[in-house]
């Protein structure tokens, strides 16, 4: 492959990486509370993919031709950006072909994703990979400093070094486990906190879990909370009082009274579904449920 050929090879791996640095934009503005770092992006030259190339790995089964790193403060926020990611994987945007946390020997610590796109998203012929990895930034801060003083330098370094040196990833390792307790106690407080202050995942977890003892897992939390925020639920306090209206708990037990054997199947889906998802899903369109249920006691 020239290099011409390469830079028109390359050009779909582009488009789709400046689409998703947009859409992860708008994403981070929609769920809020996410302390993002960095965001950056890269595209592997000429040189560099021509020095990778094997015969058993030609350039265009490369994974990481394209490469998008985000760098957040805690390990719950990379877990929260991750969803960014699995939720276009939900609407057939793309597919995750591999999603796994590394922890090598060498000290290095990231969470990685590959991610492919079909044609129609990048309007190339070939799917498109791209490489993203989501750090931390003291996961971040050990891996600069490692590619500064080790990746791809011909020096040796005693073992004595080595061992220390690993040691400091485990430090921080350990640092990053400190910075997300205290990260929970900080957003316990936001959940408790002032009437305007913003609904994010975190503090929709807790409100959720404080009105109805129900636990609601990251990734559903981030879904419910871009819905509720299209919807202007978009403070703690306006989520209490959504949760608290007693309006939409009577509905729910109505619901649950149904009796005849064509409702049951409406009971058993209420019955089985949460209270928090009842509300977002039926509380938000309260006269069209009304209508729904007067409907099916028509039947």
């Amino acid at each position: 492959m020239t290099r011409d050929e390469y830079l028109r090879f390359r050009r779909p791996y582009q488009r789709a990486l400046q689409q998703l640095r947009l859409e992860l934009k708008f994403f981070l503005q929609d769920v809020r509370g996410i302390n993002v770092h960095e965001v950056s992006s890269r595209l592997k030259s000429y040189k560099s993919a021509t020095r990778k190339c094997r015969p058993n790995l030609p350039i265009a089964d490369m994974q990481d031709i394209a490469g998008l790193r985000i760098v957040a403060a805690t390990t719950t926020e990379v877990d929260t950006i991750a969803r960014f990611f699995s939720r276009k994987a939900d609407s057939k945007d793309l597919a995750i072909t591999t999603d796994e946390r590394i922890a090598r020997p060498d000290g290095y610590r990231a969470r990685h994703l590959v991610v492919e796109f079909d044609g129609h998203y990048t309007r190339s012929m070939y799917p498109t990979r791209v490489e993203v990895q989501l750090q931390t930034i003291m996961q971040s801060a050990f891996n600069f400093i490692s590619r500064a003083w080790v990746y791809k330098r011909d020096l040796c370094f005693p073992k004595p070094w080595g061992k220390e040196f690993r040691q400091v990833s485990a430090v921080l390792a350990r640092l990053d486990a400190r910075i997300t307790k205290l990260q929970t106690e900080v957003l316990d407080s936001s959940a408790r906190s002032g009437p305007n202050e913003p609904l994010t995942p975190f503090s929709y977890q807790r409100i959720v879990a404080e009105v109805f003892s129900e636990m609601v897992e990251l990734n559903n939390a981030v879904d419910s909370v871009r819905f509720l925020i299209d919807v202007q639920c978009d403070t703690n306090s306006k989520l209490r009082a959504f949760l608290g209206r007693e309006d939409i708990l009577d509905l729910r037990n109505r619901f649950l009274k149904l009796g005849s054997e064509k409702e049951q199947s409406v009971v058993q889906i209420v019955t089985e579904m949460p209270t928090h998802e009842f509300f977002l899903t039926f509380g938000v369109r309260i006269e069209a449920t009304e209508h729904l249920l007067q409907s099916l006691k028509g039947t």
